[in-house]
């Protein structure tokens, strides 16, 4: 399972760094500063910090809470998606949303994976529209109280990863409910 291969991943990068800093609980900020991403880091040639910066977590509640909502999401993404696609929803999720380090000073601090498991959560919402009774409307709502409940940090993260995981899940499901293209067509006309 892709799910739990990517848990195991961000917990043994943890553990790792856990060791390095010699505290279980926080992880040295030099380390923060190498993996995590900034603007001015990035911009100096550590492109790599795109990808790194979602697999590390500044601290054991970060690692927790951002584990435990990828097992939850993760797995019903795998469930409708697959794997390769799941991957593909996690890695773009995570790379769009680690740019957000572009609207802050140069080297404001970014990490964690949240960025990507809310792109999941929005793959996830819109995959299974059909069981809610306003089909995609009441998918941006059950997602948006997702997000309100998780704003207090990393804002602008978390809604740049579910606006991307929503646009993924729409693109990849879009063939999955022929009967929404009239309904939408259909909207749209009205509203003009």
């Amino acid at each position: 399972m892709i799910t739990l291969l990517l848990i195991a991943i961000n917990v043994l990068v943890y553990a790792i760094l856990a060791y390095k800093s010699g505290n279980f609980l926080e992880i040295d900020i030099e380390y923060m500063k190498i993996l995590g991403i900034s603007k001015g880091s990035f911009l100096s040639g550590n492109y790599y910090q795109i990808i790194s910066s979602f697999f590390v977590h500044f601290d054991l509640p970060h690692l927790g809470y951002n584990m435990v909502f990828l097992g939850i999401f993760g797995f019903k993404a795998e469930k409708h998606y697959g794997k390769k696609l799941l991957l593909l929803i996690y890695f773009v999720s995570g790379m769009l949303s680690s740019l957000v380090c572009f609207f802050y000073p140069d080297f404001a601090l970014f990490a964690g994976a949240s960025g990507a498991i809310f792109g999941i959560l929005g793959a996830v919402l819109i995959a299974q529209r059909n069981v809610y009774p306003q089909g995609v409307y009441t998918s941006l709502y059950y997602a948006f109280v997702f997000f309100i409940l998780a704003a207090t940090t990393g804002f602008i993260s978390h809604l740049l990863g579910l606006v991307i995981g929503f646009l993924l899940g729409y693109m990849i499901t879009k063939d999955w409910y022929p009967e929404e293209v009239g309904e939408i067509e259909e909207d749209v006309e009205k509203s003009f």
